[in-house]
This record gives C-alpha cells, structure tokens and sequence, in this order.
C-alpha cells in the first residue's frame, strides 16, 4: 500500500487580472479624451463669441455698403448724371471701409426684388428699373482654441437690401425724431476759440472715402443712451456741437436756419415747422441770439431731433447749382445773410443745452468731445451736447409712386 499526497492546484489569475501598467494606459486615454471635450468647449464657447461679433460687423457692413450704393441711384432718380460704376465705386468703398469679403451687389426694385442686373464696374447707364442695391458679403476671422479641431478659420455671412423711391413723409418718432431743430452744423464739426477761430474737429459719423483714419463720432444704438439703469448714458461716445461763429472762407460754423417767412429763432424751435424739406438744397440763416432759446431748444431734452448738416457755405444764393460762385465762398462777415448747402439730416439725441451765460464754460469739460479750449469772449456762444444715433438722408418710401426727377423728393429706405 502506497501512501499519495493530495495536492491541490490553484488555478492562476495571471492574465484576468489587469496590471498597474494597464491601468495607467487606460487613465491616459480618458483623460486624453476629456481633455480634448474640454478644450472642445471652450473652443465652441470662445469661437461662438468671435463669430457673432463678425456675423455684426458683416451686418453692418453690408448695411453700409447698400446704403452707398442706393444714395447714388437715389441721386440718379433726382436728375443726376450717375453710371454703373458710380454705384460700383460707392459699394466697393464701404465694403472695403468694413473689410467685407467676397461681397455681391445687384440692382433691386423698390420693393427690394433682384431685377436681373449686377452692379458693375463699367461706364454705362444704370437700368432704367433700379431703384435700390442688395448686397452680400463674408468677413473671415482666424481662429485660436478651435485650431485643435482642426478650425482655422470661421466665416460670417450677412445681407442687407436699401430701396429709393418717392418719400412718403412719414415720421418714425422713436428711430428718427420728427422735430427739426432750425440750426445747421458742417459734416466735420470744428472746436472754436474765444475770437470764433476754428480748430480741428471730427468727422461727424462716418467720414467719406480718402478720410477714413481721421476721427468720427459713431452712430450709436439704444444702448448708449441714458437709460433707468444706467442715467448718463455711455460718455465716450458723446459728441460736442460747439457753436462757433464763422472767419473768413471757412465753412465749419453753424447757422441757424430761415425756414419759414416770418417767424423767428425761437418760434421755428418751438414749431411745428409745417413744411417741406428737400435736400439737397441752399438755406438761408437768420440772426438769432442763443441765449434766449435755451428754454425752447431744453423742450426737446432726451428726445431725438433733427439737424441739418452743411458742407458748403455761400454769402449769396447760389440758386438752382450746388456750387457756390467764386468770391462768396465762405460765412458772411456779418453772421447774417450766408446761405448754406445742406445735404443731409442728422438724428441728434439732445443730452445738454448749454447756451445760457456761464453755462456755456460747461462745453470745456467732460463729459463729450472734443473739448472746446476757449469759452469767453464773444466768439463762442455755446454747445450742444448729445449722441448721434442715425441718418436721415430720407424716410420711408411709397414703393411704385411715380418720380419726376428734380421734383420728386426722393428717399432711401433699408429693408432688410
């Protein structure tokens, strides 16, 4: 008889049972891709910020480069000599002030429908049925965190439509204003010293092709004006209207304007001015002391109104010709009987009225720009100070009315 040993086996679980090396491997691998979400969504979240910042630009853009181009079609319905490539010139200009890219105009109806027709750069009538420009355009922006995505680059797109036709005369109270303030100030707006010499001054809104670098006060929405969250408004983009009087050849003075045959300053402030504005066209100013339309003019505080902008002035009516004879340039030296060409009206949103006595010191100090160096002496006569928030080179439109050029007033109307 044998005597065996039992012996018993443990089955090994070497091979079923992960390593620390494997463990790592596989740690590696979810942090690898948690990262890579991680950085996916700061990517989408920085990216999407960036794109519809572009995508607002673009818009605007292609708002400003549709308006250029309808303002020449508009003049040509007026009775101008105007081509294709007057309209070609005026898109490209804004397009290129607004680095849109790989943009397209064509010519629309005044209901804002293609008709068929590009806009081109070529010395040929524009089409008779043109009566507004569509433009489309791009603005590429590189990219920084989506780069890992393999993103190097992101596209806005963005349309706009401007139509011109028959002006209906309609007043949109709260984008336009409907009072017109009777004084008129020059597209570039000059600080004044104490003896009505004129300084440099800026641009008021845009400036136009070849002046692009100099400075200009923006057009700015709702949310710069005083508000009940925030009561003064953003001051940065405050504007000073000073009111210089005029020397020598210069144009860059207000006037205030002789609208309606016997009424004076302050009635034709007070108004309504029951009248019809057509521009462009020469105005004659009257005499007229500030101070003694403080109160009318502080009616419209906080409202928006218009004011006439000028680029010429004339000591004599120049008539039916927007060119003022040789020997009359400038502002009479008397201050009265000058004759301004105005072009376009500006919606000025009325902050302060400083024209009364010692108020006026006010117009040398913040808030608003530029500052006036200089306010005693019987040259300067005070300032307005504000925000511009639009343009009025017209209103709405009747789509179909008929237009006789050089009579009809004409309008220019952005409708989509």
């Amino acid at each position: 008889m044998s005597i065996g040993k039992r012996v018993h086996v443990m089955p090994s679980r070497r091979g079923s049972r992960p390593g620390a090396g494997e463990d790592r491997g596989q740690i590696l691998v979810l942090f690898v891709v948690g990262l890579f979400a991680i950085i996916a969504m700061v990517a989408l979240v920085i990216e999407g910020g960036n794109l519809f910042a572009q995508q607002r630009i673009a818009q605007n853009g292609s708002d400003s480069a549709a308006t250029a181009g309808t303002v020449v079609v508009a003049e040509k319905l007026s009775g101008k000599t105007r081509t294709d490539n007057n309209v070609f010139d005026a898109v490209k200009a804004a397009a290129d002030a607004n680095q849109l890219a790989a943009y397209t105009a064509v010519y629309t109806d005044d209901t804002g429908n293609p008709i068929g027709a590009a806009v081109q750069d070529l010395v040929q009538p524009i089409p008779d049925a043109a009566r507004g420009v569509a433009v489309a355009g791009d603005r590429v922006a590189g990219t920084s965190f989506a780069r890992v995505l393999g993103i190097e680059s992101l596209t806005a797109s963005a349309d706009a439509t401007v139509v011109a036709g028959a002006l209906s005369g309609e007043c949109v109270a709260d984008e336009d204003g409907c009072t017109l303030l009777p004084v008129t100030f020059p597209v570039k707006v000059f600080s004044c010293d104490g003896g009505g010499n004129l300084l440099t001054g800026q641009w008021v809104g845009a400036p136009p092709p070849g002046h692009e670098g100099e400075g200009y006060w923006p057009l700015v929405g709702a949310e710069d004006l005083p508000s009940s969250t925030n009561p003064t408004g953003n001051t940065d983009t405050m504007a000073i209207l000073p009111l210089c009087r005029g020397s020598g050849e210069s144009t860059g003075t207000f006037g205030w304007l002789d609208l309606v045959p016997g009424m004076n300053l302050a009635q034709e402030i007070e108004g309504p001015l029951n009248i019809v504005v057509d521009l462009p066209d020469w105005f004659q100013t009257q005499p007229g002391n500030p101070n003694n339309v403080e109160d009318e003019i502080l009616e419209y505080w906080h409202q928006p109104v218009l004011i006439p902008l000028h680029n010429q002035a004339c000591r004599e009516d120049p008539g039916d010709t927007d060119v003022c004879p040789a020997g009359q340039v400038g502002v009479d030296p008397a201050g009265n009987n000058t004759w301004y060409f105005v072009h376009t009206l500006a919606v000025f949103y009325i902050d302060q009225v400083l024209v009364q006595g010692s108020d006026i010191d006010a117009c040398a100090s913040a808030p608003g720009s530029p500052l006036v160096p200089v306010t005693n002496g019987a040259g300067f006569l005070g300032c307005l100070k504000g925000w511009f928030v639009n343009y009025i080179t017209a209103g709405p439109i009747i789509p179909g009315e008929g237009i006789i050029p050089g009579v009809t007033p004409i309008g220019i109307q952005l409708i989509k």
